[in-house]
């Protein structure tokens, strides 16, 4: 039987084909140490930036992930704050509500019974462990206004009453800091405001070397769908180049010095960081649009590792970057 066939799933419903799966990599393993520290002080005040791009949204899903093994009792949720995110109390607390998962999230109510069902759910989830803390991971936490921290705040001494600590961790980009610096000159409440929630600053990384890049190639010769199937990322979509030896991690140098080139033509003169979101999309392309081409003499050439790379974007976000004057 052509071991093509022998795969176990369709081609379209594997992880990589509808980009599903998250990968660990040194920048989220930082994270999620970090977000660990905080668990075991049970210390708010954790403010995780990073350029836009360089997967923050998949390192906060990625914390999620580990903390479901590492500690399945303590409860994590991610709460996206939207643009147009509502400046009455009562309905903030709503889409509180509806993030933690309470069932009568839609009810109505006065703000002080929404209130009140908050603090009980988000006690009784956080007692189910002996940590006693509740995770709430907030995206896009810029967007935020004063009064929306005042009103966490709110929720927070309420629970520390009831001997449960609610652990927000503020994810954004560099506006973040702006907006840190901004409360600063408010006064006493503003500092309050900071001292509760944005003290601790952890800048998130693309990947900066090459090391930490071929450790991420290696992901896809050993990450297995379904788990312990034995049909590894790279043999998934490349089965009997895989047999005959290939490995992505064996095209590491020719991918690194690919991503160098593209961006040392850009005359940026900071460092290279690989945003995931374009390693990734790199990756995701060689892989699935070689699947046809794959046979036991599959090589990549240095000029097919530049097409991948150019048409994953990196180059074009790039510039757009040192347009905007985020690099320069």
């Amino acid at each position: 039987m052509d071991i093509k066939n022998m795969r176990p799933v369709s081609i379209g419903e594997h992880p990589v084909s509808n980009r599903t799966y998250l990968m660990p990599t040194h920048s989220i393993g930082e994270t999620y140490a970090m977000v660990l520290k905080v668990i075991r002080r049970r210390d708010s005040g954790l403010v995780i930036y990073g350029r836009v791009r360089y997967g923050k949204t998949s390192a906060m899903m990625y914390c999620r992930q580990c903390l479901n093994i590492d500690h399945p009792n303590i409860p994590v949720k991610i709460y996206n704050a939207k643009r147009d995110i509502s400046p009455h109390k009562g309905n903030f607390y709503v889409s509180l509500l509806e993030v933690v998962g309470h069932a009568k999230s839609a009810d109505r109510c006065s703000t002080s019974i929404k209130h009140s069902r908050l603090v009980n759910f988000i006690a009784d989830a956080a007692l189910n462990d002996p940590h006693k803390v509740f995770i709430l991971f907030i995206d896009e936490a810029s967007r935020l206004e004063p009064l929306h921290y005042d009103w966490i705040k709110d929720v927070y001494n309420d629970l520390m009453l009831r001997g449960v600590t609610l652990l927000p961790i503020l994810v954004g980009q560099h506006e973040l800091q702006d907006q840190k610096e901004a409360l600063l000159k408010t006064g006493e409440e503003g500092e309050a405001i900071v001292n509760r929630f944005m003290l601790y600053e952890h800048p998130f990384r693309g990947i900066r070397d090459k090391e930490d890049f071929i450790e991420c190639l290696g992901y896809y010769d050993s990450a297995t769908y379904p788990e312990e199937s034995g049909w590894s990322y790279t043999r998934f979509f490349l089965p009997e180049a895989f047999d005959a030896g290939v490995r992505l991690q064996s095209y590491g140098e020719m991918l690194w010095n690919g991503f160098k080139e593209s961006y040392s033509a850009l005359n940026i003169k900071a460092e290279m960081e690989v945003p995931m979101k374009y390693f990734t999309k790199t990756i995701e392309m060689f892989l699935t649009e070689n699947s046809d081409s794959d046979s036991s003499s599959f090589s990549l050439s240095k000029d097919a590792c530049m097409k991948l790379i150019k048409e994953s974007w990196f180059q074009a976000a790039m510039a757009n970057s040192k347009t905007a004057h985020a690099l320069r």
